[in-house]
């Protein structure tokens, strides 16, 4: 259960729009927007190197946030507390372009994606089985306070062909999932056959090549 803030450090934007953000980025500066519960939206940037550090991907999404921003005066305004909404990437260069973070109460629930993992030993896969993930995160409700790092999933019982549903994963107190109870999480598939491949077939009235006989040397005839 995540009961600690992460605490990331920000400054206020004074320009915005597609060239000062690319000014940010070159800077090594992650340009970000702040938004939320009733509040005007504010832009902010984030150092790259600071947020790699304090947030790895895995726990952008499910991690309650100190954002101290700096140049906001005090208060509640210059320290929110914060999840990430959204994270825009540059998949090519591998690095985090952009920032949505969303102002959270601690009394208020939430809906965010947790990640799911499996736990045990399939019998099913020591035989040959594959398994095949099918869910790797999963909507849930609850408060800021009580989100779990992840879901486990057991897959010790899993033999051949059985799977495991949403609704057959448990959740903590106080968690609710919201994705469809009939959706598959995890499956035990069966192995994968490579079958020879077989001769290709003579077409009908394809020409064959007949191979002549070798000529003797050297015999006269009687």
């Amino acid at each position: 259960m995540r009961t600690e803030q992460v605490e990331i450090p920000a400054v206020l934007r004074s320009e915005v729009g597609k060239i000062a953000s690319r000014h940010l980025r070159a800077g090594g500066q992650i340009p970000a927007i702040v938004y939320g519960r009733g509040a005007d939206p504010v832009p902010v940037a984030v150092d790259e190197a600071a947020f790699a550090h304090a947030l790895p991907p895995s726990a952008w999404y499910h991690t309650l946030i100190d954002l101290k921003i700096e140049g906001a005066g005090s208060g509640s305004k210059a320290r929110p507390t914060v999840m990430i909404a959204e994270v825009q990437r540059d998949l090519v260069r591998r690095r985090v372009v952009s920032i949505d973070f969303r102002r959270v109460s601690l009394r208020e629930k939430v809906h965010t994606h947790v990640p799911v993992r499996h736990i045990g030993e399939s019998p099913g896969v020591k035989v040959g089985g594959i398994i095949d993930q099918v869910m790797h995160h999963v909507m849930v409700e609850c408060l800021p306070t009580e989100m779990p790092d992840h879901l486990e999933v057991d897959i010790s019982g899993l033999e051949i062909g059985d799977s495991v549903r949403v609704r057959d994963v448990v959740a903590p107190s106080g968690v609710r999932l919201l994705a469809p109870e009939d959706e598959v999480v995890i499956v035990v598939a069966p192995p994968v056959r490579v079958e020879e491949a077989a001769p290709a077939p003579v077409e009908e009235g394809a020409l064959v090549e007949e191979v002549e006989e070798p000529e003797v040397v050297g015999e006269s005839e009687e």
